[in-house]
């Protein structure tokens, strides 16, 4: 069974969206909810991603083995927002017989806030028969690919602002943004109130999964640099397909992105960003090459970010769970 926040389906499987944007239901009634579907469908395992939401949920949900996922945010930002997100997230680890990480770094934050449990790394992962090279746009243009939301974790405005003071040394440059996110106002403004931008920015809209492939295989260069992250499934995929990237230099892109090698790692600013821009565009000709050792190390089984290599490591530990407490 699938407790979602979105109406969509998925085939073969249960889906009840418990938590649906756009329901009225308050979020004590939507945890009655959860409570009696879990009784109802009594799970060996109820597992909730991201520790201060879906966790917390899945830690109240009267489910017999717990499991939360670590994502992100939710072992960086949220508990420095707030005492409460810190005590929601505290909540949560103490109800869990396991948690799992998306990267080595985020899981010792998961030991931070007092899990002394095992934290298997189970990354979003990639497909990498569906996420290939298969073509080259085949103009004269330089494309990059911003494929995160126009967010601030993600910094849209400092990749704007880098790739216009870029522009006059990449005049045949294009940047493409995806037209969603908390900041997306604040970028159409940006770039309609200047021309030059405005004649080199695009905006496309998010895509559906199935789609993306072909995005990524119509572009020469990807960029991501949030605040904070796990390792980022647009990064896996942006390689996957042969994509160099430019991210952020933080320790759970470092497990991926080898700098010149598979891709680039910069400070969050306009300067650093920018020079990474130009590097990258001064040896545009070498970038299908390192867009292959990317791919490379993406396929690599010791690298586990792959979708059958992560279920393997996350059926092993939940196989080993049921047996644990089988035993007690």
């Amino acid at each position: 069974m699938v407790v979602s926040d979105s109406r969509d389906e998925v085939p073969g499987v249960r889906f009840e969206p418990v938590f649906a944007v756009d329901s009225r239901l308050s979020k004590l009634r939507r945890l009655f909810w959860l409570r009696r579907l879990v009784k109802e469908f009594k799970p060996d395992v109820v597992h909730g991603h991201y520790l201060t939401v879906g966790g917390f949920y899945a830690s109240l949900s009267g489910g017999k083995r717990i499991v939360g996922s670590a994502w992100g945010s939710d072992v960086y930002h949220d508990p420095e927002r707030s005492f409460t997100n810190r005590m929601i997230l505290r909540f949560a680890l103490r109800r869990c017989d396991l948690v799992f990480a998306g990267s080595k770094d985020a899981a010792e934050a998961v030991h931070k806030f007092g899990y002394e449990g095992e934290v298997p790394i189970v990354r979003f992962g990639v497909d990498p028969e569906k996420f290939k090279r298969t073509s080259r746009h085949g103009t004269d243009e330089f494309r990059i690919l911003s494929p995160r939301h126009c967010s601030r974790i993600y910094n849209p405005l400092v990749i704007i602002d880098a790739f216009k003071k870029m522009l006059p040394r990449m005049a045949n440059a294009y940047l493409y943004l995806v037209e969603s996110g908390n900041q997306l106002a604040e970028v159409h403004e940006r770039v309609e109130t200047d021309p030059e931008l405005a004649k080199h920015v695009r905006f496309y809209s998010w895509k559906p999964y199935g789609e993306m492939p072909a995005l990524y295989g119509a572009m020469d260069l990807a960029i991501s640099i949030p605040n904070s992250d796990s390792v980022a499934a647009s990064v896996i995929e942006s390689m996957a397909c042969e994509v160099p990237v430019i991210a952020s230099d933080i320790p759970n892109m470092r497990e991926l992105v080898e700098p010149g090698t598979t891709g680039y790692l910069t400070r969050i600013d306009i300067d650093s960003v920018a020079d990474m821009m130009l590097k990258a565009y001064s040896v545009r000709k070498l970038l299908p090459e390192i867009g292959k050792r990317a791919r490379a190390k993406v396929v690599d089984p010791a690298t586990h970010v792959t979708w059958d290599s992560n279920m393997r490591v996350a059926q092993d530990a939940y196989e080993r769970l049921i047996k644990e407490i089988q035993v007690r």
